[in-house]
């Protein structure tokens, strides 16, 4: 069932009716005066005012029955009939984003994959907090990326030689970058049950573990691995990050050694020893590690990143933001980057480039960021705008109900915002990445 969003349609009232009348009688009479016969013109230039105003809500009105009849059409399982009343709501009122978004599923379930992107995009375009609308478009995206073709040639090969381990972890490795963890684990399973030693294997297996939080699982394919081949520095690296993830530090700190042991030259792992020192406090040490980091490899932009935060904790806000600009200039997408230069600016009280740095991130980095949501709402709440702060939380609200499941504070009213954004200037984010799957034979 497609659910019902408000839509919005400009209401005229009287006073601007008459305003407009007023606007354009000293317009006519002008013309009036050129061109002589004033008071038919006249009233014809009432008649066509009289129309122009009050089309537009009765076309809003018109669009919105056409998107509930729509959508019982849909639950009746009635897509030919439901995609021409989405039409003609669109026809009605081209920023109808509800619209745009009904069509699109159904080209979506059509496969006219490039139909379906553009009327998500357009929905999105008209409501930059659409959620529903953004999940949409990253699965048509998948879909256009994966074509059924790519797919059968996988299934292909394990039904020419289904006791190939290789053609599932292929397989896997091809579900893994759909993000479709579990589909990519049950592959490696299949694969480890025919070749049970296979340290590549495992390695994957543990990815796909780490990917969905089970910390456990990961560290024990990640152990199993190195077991058989020692000098695996993925898989000491990961078993590190596994048991980092679980606050098993001294034993991370372990594995961190024994990878660099096995690769003197394993940038991240630096990294992630300056991540222990910055969770200890310790900045300084922390600033040694990622320097190391990067002077093994200048490319790492985690290290970078990393950086930036220290320099931001320490005040240092400018050599923070070149830092942050630095890492987007390589990665135009590393949102995190982009959130810490809003958080800079906003702690460094330029609250007019921190609202510019969370509407971009809202509006074309990541709109599902929502921290981004919640800071702007911040902002918005000290200038007084606390109908937009509302909106922003409401949006900040359905992203994170949408990720964890759980609902974070309810707000009622937009007096109430108020008394939300009275206290703390927003933390700067922090991150790690782990290791990439691979695809390796023995």
């Amino acid at each position: 069932m497609l659910a019902q969003l408000p839509f919005f349609c400009k209401k005229v009232e009287k006073g601007d009716f008459l305003n407009i009348l007023k606007k354009q009688n000293f317009e006519g009479n002008v013309y009036i005066k050129l061109c002589g016969d004033s008071m038919e013109i006249y009233k014809k230039a009432w008649i066509l005012i009289f129309l122009a105003v009050f089309s537009v809500p009765i076309a809003c009105e018109r669009a919105k029955n056409h998107l509930e009849i729509a959508q019982g059409l849909m639950n009746e399982e009635k897509p030919d009939d439901a995609f021409n009343e989405y039409t003609k709501a669109i026809n009605d009122n081209v920023n109808f984003a509800e619209a745009y978004y009904g069509r699109g599923c159904i080209y979506l379930s059509r496969e006219k994959l490039e139909e379906a992107v553009s009327d998500f995009r357009k929905a999105i375009d008209i409501k930059p907090s659409y959620i529903d609308a953004h999940k949409k478009l990253a699965e048509t995206f998948t879909k256009i990326g994966a074509p059924d073709d790519e797919f059968q040639k996988r299934f292909k090969a394990i039904e020419n030689d289904p006791d190939n381990p290789l053609n599932y972890v292929e397989l896997g490795v091809f579900y893994h970058k759909l993000l479709k963890e579990i589909d990519a684990i049950d592959q490696y399973k299949k694969a480890l049950e025919l070749d049970p030693k296979n340290p590549f294997i495992m390695f994957n297996l543990g990815v796909g573990f780490l990917d969905m939080g089970m910390y456990e699982d990961a560290e024990k394919m990640f152990s199993e691995a190195t077991g058989i081949n020692p000098d695996y520095d993925n898989a000491h690296y990961n078993h590190a990050i596994a048991l980092h993830k679980q606050g098993k530090v001294d034993e991370a700190i372990k594995s961190l050694n024994k990878t660099l042991e096995v690769n003197p030259k394993y940038s991240n792992a630096y990294v992630v020893f300056g991540l222990i020192s910055l969770t200890e406090k310790k900045l300084e040490e922390a600033l040694a590690h990622y320097n190391k980091a990067l002077e093994i490899n200048q490319e790492n932009l985690d290290a970078r990143y990393q950086r930036a935060i220290v320099f931001g904790l320490q005040k240092r806000y400018d050599d923070a933001l070149a830092e942050n600009m630095a890492v987007l200039a390589k990665n135009p997408k590393y949102t995190n980057a982009a959130y810490n230069i809003a958080v800079i600016y906003h702690r460094m009280d330029r609250l007019d480039k921190a609202m510019e740095w969370y509407d971009k991130i809202t509006k074309k980095i990541d709109p599902l960021y929502e921290d981004a949501y919640y800071n702007r709402a911040q902002l918005y709440s000290m200038k007084g705008d606390h109908s937009k702060a509302y909106s922003d939380y409401i949006s900040y609200s359905y992203i994170t109900k949408w990720r964890t499941g759980k609902d974070p504070a309810v707000v009622y009213k937009q007096d109430e915002i108020k008394e939300m954004f009275q206290q703390a200037i927003p933390t700067l984010k922090g991150q790690t990445t782990d290791q990439e799957i691979e695809l390796k034979s023995k």
